[in-house]
């Protein structure tokens, strides 16, 4: 049978039950981008042949002057086994995720991204590829047209490529602050390697690389980076010699920001109460505003700001305290945040909030999406008196609302961060990086706790990690809201209006695929003309 091919937007989901169409505009790549990002999208093949090595090369036409060799990556097909809940997590017995999920559960999506390398086959009659062109930022703009020859086995195709690449270009340093909590254990049992080996700081270099791909800004420095040890009665000593490693080694890959990693905790996430993990003897955690709880802070927090301010780091940090405060926790919360700003004055703080009654204890708020519009106008009434706004997204929201889960339109991952543009949010956090459970398979997982694809948005490669097409859409949107920022300066009703056709709300948005293009296209074009 002869193997048939065709092209598909990076912002749309594909599947292994895909059926490739006839139609003539599908069977030719045609992009448009700014500078200094990529130009991307994805291809379906039916009748390939198995267990065949893949070959793609990439040459201009004629006259064209761009014979640049794309990214080649094979996607991978995951599990979904549960479908997003209605409002949350996953759907209950008796629900039902129809009219607001791409699929009924349980299904299969490609998702993860292979770099294409010799030991790459093909595993079944219907691959996909995601194809994508590094654009640099002193490119020169203009129409640009080639052919990609794809060699699946014995078989072959020729597919013509249209490049518009425009004078618009997005800048190398971001603007958007953007945190992805990431597990360092799990960066060594992935790969059978030893905690804190060689092998395991070359796992965490090539994450970090992936993460900065995605153009990540902020890295968390989590407290088992820090070696704590008990030398006395409530005395306590700190190596912090990982953990400059770790800071040393991400500033080289291009981060800009730490954070201070959780200085205490819930055991319930419904309690009031907040606890250190006794991590330096497995002893009991200590109540975090006890006496000893206190006297651990008033030695660690001093250490660390010591350690910080001897590297001239100080003033690129931003320092959690205990992750989401809800609000029978916000009496205790008040007092942990004043005994952070005690020993460490002049720090902001930085939290992911399940309350806006946190006046004065937290300078960097950080609420869910749809809880910020919610009370927007109580956290824009912090705002107003100085504090700063991020949003974050977890296992809500679910429903129509805009995250980037596996049974969501794929467009809401990138317009998780329209959103960042819309509301002036100016960062985005999420904790799932790479936090599937160390005994589920994070291409089959099953047994849902969190809503599907939540956990993680890397997976485990044959020599690394390596990326997914969420990672990508999450890449795109924060270039776009570099775009949509310079479009605001030079005229901002554009701006807004060109937001507003695409993201309602962060409950609403328009998720065509060749809508998008259209739009994305005019931010393109109006960025680019002169004057």
């Amino acid at each position: 049978m002869v193997m048939n091919v065709q092209v598909f937007s990076m912002n749309e989901w594909i599947y292994p039950d895909s059926v490739v169409s006839d139609i003539e505009e599908g069977k030719q790549i045609r992009l448009s981008s700014a500078r200094g990002s990529y130009a991307a999208c994805q291809l379906l093949f039916n009748n390939a042949p198995v267990d065949a090595s893949i070959q793609c090369e990439f040459a201009a036409v004629d006259g064209s002057g761009f014979s640049q060799q794309p990214e080649v990556y094979r996607l991978i097909d995951i599990f979904v086994e549960q479908n997003t809940g209605p409002i949350s997590h996953c759907v209950t017995e008796g629900q039902s995720a129809e009219g607001y999920t791409t699929r009924q559960a349980p299904f299969r999506v490609y998702e993860a991204m292979r770099p294409l390398a010799p030991d790459v086959v093909t595993r079944a009659a219907t691959e996909a590829l995601y194809v994508c062109w590094r654009i640099a930022g002193d490119a020169k703009p203009g129409r640009y047209e080639g052919v990609l020859a794809v060699t699946i086995g014995e078989q072959s195709c020729r597919i013509p490529v249209v490049l518009e690449l425009f004078a618009a270009v997005v800048p190398e340093k971001e603007t958007l602050a953007v945190t992805n909590w990431f597990s360092l254990p799990n960066m060594a049992k992935r790969y059978g390697a030893e905690l804190w080996s060689e092998g395991h700081w070359a796992m965490i270099e090539k994450y970090g690389q992936l993460m900065r791909r995605s153009r990540q800004t902020h890295f968390w420095v989590p407290m088992d980076a820090i070696q704590v040890s008990l030398v006395g009665e409530d005395k306590y000593a700190f190596d912090f010699s990982r953990a400059e490693r770790l800071i040393r080694l991400y500033f080289s890959l291009g981060f800009t920001h730490i954070e201070g990693g959780l200085v205490a905790g819930r055991k319930d996430f419904w309690g009031s109460e907040f606890h250190i993990w006794n991590t330096w003897n497995g002893g009991e955690a200590l109540k975090a505003i006890s006496t000893e709880g206190y006297a651990y802070l008033s030695q660690f927090l001093p250490a660390w700001r010591t350690f910080l301010e001897q590297n001239g780091w100080l003033d690129v940090l931003v320092q959690h305290v205990a992750d989401e405060p809800i609000g029978d926790s916000v009496e205790e919360y008040r007092i942990l945040s004043g005994i952070v700003r005690k020993f460490m004055p002049g720090i902001p703080l930085l939290e992911a909030v399940e309350t806006y009654d946190l006046a004065g204890s937290v300078d960097i708020l950080v609420p869910k999406n749809v809880y910020y519009l919610e009370h927007q106008d109580k956290f824009e009434k912090l705002r107003s008196l100085g504090d700063k706004l991020w949003f974050y997204t977890c296992c809500f929201p679910g429903g129509k609302s805009m995250n980037r889960l596996w049974d969501m339109p794929l467009l809401r991952t990138r317009y998780l961060h329209w959103g960042n543009y819309k509301y002036d949010l100016e960062g985005f956090l999420h904790w799932g990086l790479n936090h599937c459970d160390d005994d589920k398979d994070p291409y089959e997982q099953v047994e849902l706790c969190f809503p599907p694809g939540d956990t993680h948005i890397l997976f485990p490669g044959p020599n690394g990690p390596i990326g997914s097409v969420r990672l990508e859409a999450m890449r795109a949107g924060i270039e776009d809201y570099e775009l949509l920022r310079q479009l605001a300066v030079k005229n901002k009703a554009l701006a807004d209006e060109l937001t507003n056709s695409c993201l309602m709300s962060f409950n609403e948005a328009n998720e065509d695929p060749a809508h998008f293009g259209q739009v994305h296209r005019k931010l393109l074009a109006a960025l680019s003309e002169e004057g």
